[in-house]
């Protein structure tokens, strides 16, 4: 499932805030680390989260390998709802 959400958070402030959520609310590992994005997996699924400036505040795209179910999409969209939205 794809999700995005628009915020006022700078690109490595969400980065920032994924892996202490991802660390403290899950078992995923980070699978790959790049400039402003992340990739977890785990038992319960992948999430590839990204976020850049764009048109005056930050774009958070999200990406999970599952529906929704109490899973890797659940733990994700959880974390979306934990940053604040323009």
């Amino acid at each position: 499932m794809k999700f995005e959400l628009a915020t006022h958070l700078s690109p490595e402030e969400v980065i920032q805030k994924a892996e202490d959520y991802y660390r403290e609310k899950t078992g995923l590992q980070v699978q790959e680390r790049g400039d402003n994005r992340l990739e977890y997996s785990g038992a319960i699924g992948v999430a590839k989260i990204e976020a850049y400036r764009d048109h005056g505040h930050t774009a958070v795209h999200v990406e999970t390998d599952r529906g929704v179910g109490y899973d890797v999409t659940d733990v994700t969209l959880r974390f979306l709802y934990s940053i604040p939205h323009v």
